[in-house]
C-alpha cells in the first residue's frame, strides 16, 4: 500500500513538474508580451501628443472659457441669477477665434447694458475686457432705479 502510494505522490509530482514547466514557458512569454504592449501603448501615446501639440499651433486659437468678474456696488458677492443672465449674453463667444473676434463688439456687447431680474434692474458697466483663450470680463453692476430708465 506504501508503495502505491509513493508511486502516486511521485506521479503528482513529475505531473505538476511537467505542467509547471509548460505553464511556465506560457506565462513568461505572456509576461513579455504584455510588457511589449506597454512600451508600445507608451510610444502611441508619445506621438498623439505631439500629433495634438503640433495641430494646435495650426489651429487659430479659440475662446474656451468665459469668466465674469462682477463686482457689485463694492461687494464682492454677487447674486447668481445676475451671473448666469449674463453669461447668456457672452455665451455665444465660446469657440468663436480670438483674432476674428470684433473688438468693439465683445466690449459692447455688455457695456451699458441693463439687466433684469424678477423685481430687480442691474446696470452693467464694462471696466476691462481680457481676449484669449479664455475671455474675462470684469463688470462693475449697479442697481438701477425704475425712474432712471424712464
Amino acid at each position: 500500500m506504501k508503495r502505491y502510494a509513493a508511486f502516486f505522490i511521485l506521479g503528482l509530482l513529475v505531473g505538476a513538474m511537467i505542467m509547471h514547466s509548460f505553464q511556465g514557458r506560457e506565462l513568461e512569454k505572456l509576461y513579455w508580451e504584455k510588457e511589449n504592449l506597454k512600451v508600445e501603448l507608451y510610444e502611441k501615446n508619445e506621438q498623439i501628443k505631439k500629433i495634438e501639440e503640433q495641430q494646435e499651433r495650426l489651429l487659430p486659437p479659440t475662446v474656451r472659457e468665459i469668466k465674469l468678474e462682477i463686482s457689485h456696488d463694492g461687494d464682492t458677492f454677487v447674486e447668481p441669477e445676475l451671473k448666469r443672465q449674463v453669461y447668456d449674453l457672452v455665451k455665444g463667444l465660446l469657440g468663436q477665434e480670438v483674432l476674428a473676434l470684433p473688438y468693439p463688439l465683445v466690449f459692447n456687447i455688455l457695456d451699458n447694458r441693463i439687466v433684469e431680474m424678477d423685481d430687480k434692474r442691474f446696470h452693467l458697466n464694462v471696466e476691462a475686457v481680457i481676449l484669449g483663450e479664455t475671455l474675462v470680463y470684469y463688470l462693475q453692476a449697479k442697481k438701477s432705479a425704475d425712474e432712471e430708465l424712464i
